[in-house]
């Protein structure tokens, strides 16, 4: 085998080809699992998910392919950064909005029309 290949699997028909994604032990994958589980429930909390759907959706990613370990992490990872950032957004907006709290106070010291706005403008400090 040259130097350039080594590392490269070789197939039942004999060819060369490298694997797909970094190597991962065990342990990493137990983890990298647990970690895909944690962002799962977090998100179905976050989304507000069914039962149904929230245990449908983990069966899968546990039960599921090495291969789609690697691209469902990013995915959900992704999805729960998302919707933290919207929670935060909404959060952050109500937090700035007016909810009409002293508006009849507002409205009995300033002038509601031009005609009231001169006599606003004329009248005497209390």
């Amino acid at each position: 085998m040259s130097e350039d290949c080594k590392g490269a699997l070789v197939s039942k028909s004999g060819g060369l080809y490298l694997p797909w994604g970094p190597r991962l032990d065990p342990d990493r994958v137990r983890a990298m699992r647990a970690d895909l589980v944690g962002m799962i429930a977090t998100l179905a909390t976050l989304e507000a998910w069914t039962k149904e759907d929230r245990d449908d959706v983990l069966a899968r990613a546990i039960c599921g392919r090495l291969s789609d370990l690697l691209p469902n992490f990013r995915y959900f990872e992704k999805r729960v950064i998302e919707a933290q950032c919207r929670i935060a957004a909404a959060e952050l907006r109500d937090s700035h909005t007016w909810h009409g709290e002293g508006f009849e106070k507002r409205m009995t010291d300033k002038p509601a029309t031009t005609r009231d706005a001169k006599k606003y403008r004329n009248r005497k400090p209390a």
